[in-house]
């Protein structure tokens, strides 16, 4: 069977994690050609997949004038771009992994779907967190009717002080106006996803939600802070957020962080690196003083048609950073913890009034295998999908990503307007 080929849009991070399976599966996978503007990560593309430079395209309008030239494409742009760069390859006939979010505002996704529909093309969200052996083994669980009926599904999200500082307060997710997305859309639409999996059959309802914005902002800065850590900062030696503890001392992320050398991390020196945090890179903004917009915490409240009720909540700065799950049923419940890679799983127990409570461990995750072992079970669906091939039962389309993305949006016009419900629709 041939290899399913692709049109990579976008050669970022996400991108690279994806297209490793093609490294690893070349018998199922082959990168055909690559857009995205910034020629290193076209030539890191051409590194990694052999390619010649006349599949090389700086800009897509020179790919789509060549019409259909691959099964399918995967398009891993920035939030803002996705619309404006998947729909022209949609109308080509051109399949689509897309990455989430798909975009802020129900009429594009709406748009989306019907030119999606009229052409005849399947979409696929990457919602990794479907994927996870951790989550697949709970909706396993689920659909094994050993917890009975849904009743209740509580999730949190805590991002950790470090990575909220790269991605949503110094970086590039950091403002609502600049990236297009909130903070629930850019971080949580994988949550709000899996609440809408884990509740499959039932559409969301209404939502109200409650959040804001109120740690590291300037009011809170300390006595002493100046506007970036290695430049004016009196305290930079002992403040716990300096962007030197983060990318030089840690390397926390690192590897995203100095993009503007346009070469491998590796090869950037220490010297240059804090060149470029004392000069214009925002991360060595304070990270009190940056123009970061988007709320630092948010929960939500969620019921369902069927009258389960769902709550996710979203906290930045926590020491330990994590996904924590617990799911109610009428004769169990599921709890458990992503990063530890087990859950317990309970059932009433009349003999003592209490439980029974057995641990699922969760192993054959490969270090590397990025969202916890999702990255790479997301493509090998996606790419069961192209070749006609069963998917598993983590396997999205286009209609079942709507329901996540409706119930943010309801969830962020809540906020909004300052916590009143709002019908998901």
């Amino acid at each position: 069977m041939e290899a399913v080929s692709v049109v990579v849009v976008g050669f970022g991070d996400r991108a690279v994690a994806y297209t490793k399976y093609a490294l690893a599966h070349p018998d199922r996978l082959n990168v055909r050609a690559v857009i995205d503007p910034n020629p290193f990560r076209r030539a890191l593309a051409k590194e990694m997949f052999s390619l010649s430079d006349d599949v090389l395209y700086a800009d897509m309008s020179e790919c789509l004038k060549l019409g259909k030239i691959a099964d399918a494409v995967i398009n891993a742009t920035m939030d803002e771009l996705h619309i404006k760069t998947a729909i022209p390859f949609l109308k080509l006939g051109y399949d689509m992994l897309l990455e989430k979010p798909i975009t802020n505002n129900r009429e594009e996704l709406l748009e989306l779907k019907r030119v999606a529909d009229a052409h005849g093309c399947k979409v696929m969200i990457c919602h990794v967190l479907r994927y996870t052996p951790f989550y697949l083994k709970i909706k396993q669980i689920m659909l094994s009717g050993e917890i009975g009926d849904v009743v209740e599904i509580e999730t949190n999200e805590m991002v950790g002080v470090a990575h909220s500082s790269a991605s949503y307060i110094r970086g590039k997710w950091n403002n609502r106006k600049k990236c297009g997305s909130s903070m629930l859309l850019a971080k949580c639409c994988h949550d709000a996803d899996l609440l809408c999996w884990f509740n499959s059959g039932s559409k969301p309802k209404k939502v109200a939600s409650f959040g804001g914005r109120h740690y590291f902002i300037e009011k809170n800065a300390p006595a002493g802070a100046g506007t970036r850590c290695l430049n004016d900062c009196v305290i930079e030696e002992e403040c716990p957020y300096s962007c030197k503890k983060l990318l030089i001392d840690n390397e926390y992320f690192s590897q995203y962080m100095f993009t503007e050398f346009n070469k491998k991390y590796e090869d950037i020196t220490r010297d240059e690196k804090i060149k470029s945090l004392k000069a214009d890179n925002p991360m060595g903004r304070c990270i009190y003083k940056t123009d970061a917009d988007i709320v630092d915490r948010q929960a939500f409240i969620l019921e369902f048609e069927n009258g389960v009720i769902a709550t996710h909540s979203m906290v930045s700065g926590v020491a330990r950073p994590g996904r924590n799950i617990h799911i109610i049923g009428t004769k169990g419940e599921i709890q458990g913890f992503l990063e530890d890679n087990r859950f317990a799983v309970r059932t009433y127990n009349p003999a003592n009034c209490l439980y029974n409570e057995r641990i699922e461990e969760i192993t054959g995750v490969e270090a590397g295998d990025g969202h916890s072992g999702g990255d790479s079970r997301l493509v090998n669906d996606f790419v069961n999908m192209e070749l006609g091939l069963p998917r598993s039962i983590s396997a999205t389309v286009l209609e079942d990503s709507v329901n996540g993305h409706l119930t943010v949006y309801a969830a962020d016009k809540s906020l909004d307007c300052g916590g009143i419900t709002e019908e998901v629709k």
